[in-house]
């Protein structure tokens, strides 16, 4: 098998719908601007590194249901490798609706679905094994998966393939005390400043990122929005400004930057070239609309490089 980026959980179909204004109001008529149904979830981060030209390969479990080929169909269509994904016929695929309103922030209406898998696969310890990196994020459904995705992480850590980890914000309705495991054993952590703030216990955003790269990452970094991105790495700290954009949809924008970290790390970039890449390519996310097939292409972000005369490495 070619050296992979592997990508582990959290396949989820994505609904995305755009509205003039919240509240959703049942009774009335709420005419969307926008709709469309895709990959979304964890598929987001393989297909944005995907289109950066990294080669990825999927490890996760879906249904034998109409949305579950939805995401077959969508990953094979982004020229990921799903021979790994585990088609479980009795089981329901997980989907959310995302609706995004005027002010371009998204709310989340999610199902679960029904999933049985609570155990790491061997074939997949050996994808793991082999894989140039690989990604997980903290957001699981059932109590079991936090166990599965930290045995992912040992083993990747005993084969020597980096370990990135984004815990996102937490699901109320499992234990999500695990996450600080996540982040011992992760190279790199990704955050929102609210996570940063949660998972250090520190409140101001400098201190946090520092609290955060003692648990044992590489490198930590912290995702602000509209303020940009901080790194950190041993004893150095880079900020980098968000570029001026006009913000259509935040939805999958730090799934974006992930993808770029994954690239720029493995293609040895220093803070500040990571920071300047991860920044463009969040900002030519943000400018669209949607995400999964939606996300943005190689020229996009090209584009996005001309317009604030950025090196970009694509």
């Amino acid at each position: 098998m070619k050296s992979m980026v592997i990508v582990l959980g959290d396949l989820i179909v994505d609904i995305t719908m755009k509205f003039p204004a919240f509240p959703i109001r049942g009774g009335e008529l709420h005419r969307s601007s926008f709709i469309d149904i895709g990959p979304g979830g964890g598929c987001n981060i393989a297909i944005m590194a995907s289109r950066l030209g990294l080669p990825v390969r999927y490890l996760g479990e879906i249904g034998g249901d109409a949305f579950g080929e939805i995401l077959l169909q969508g990953l094979l269509r982004e020229g990921i490798d799903t021979k790994e994904i585990y088609v479980n016929k009795d089981a329901c695929t997980p989907s959310v609706a995302v609706l995004v309103d005027k002010t371009a922030e998204p709310a989340y209406l999610g199902y679960a679905g029904r999933l049985t898998l609570r155990q790491l696969p061997d074939s997949w310890k050996q994808s793991i094994k082999k894989g140039q990196a690989l990604f997980a994020d903290g957001w699981v459904e059932y109590e079991g998966m936090q166990a599965v995705i930290l045995e992912a992480f040992r083993q990747a850590k005993t084969a020597g393939c980096p370990v990135f980890y984004d815990p996102g914000p937490g699901n109320p309705d499992v234990d999500n005390g695990w996450m600080k495991k996540g982040i011992e054993l992760c190279t790199v952590l990704l955050v929102n400043q609210s996570e940063a703030q949660r998972e250090s216990g520190e409140a101001e955003v400098e201190a946090a990122g520092k609290a955060l790269l003692n648990m044992g990452p590489e490198i930590v970094v912290i995702k602000r929005g509209g303020e940009g991105i901080m790194l950190l790495k041993g004893d150095k700290i880079h900020v980098a400004p968000a570029y001026p954009v006009e913000v259509k949809d935040t939805t999958g924008a730090g799934d974006c930057v992930a993808g770029a970290v994954i690239y720029g790390y493995l293609h040895d970039m220093a803070l500040p070239e990571l920071g300047i890449f991860a920044n463009a390519v969040g900002s030519a996310k943000v400018s669209k609309i949607g995400t999964g097939h939606n996300l943005p292409t190689p020229d996009e972000i090209r584009a996005m490089a001309r317009k604030f005369h950025l090196s970009l490495p694509i």
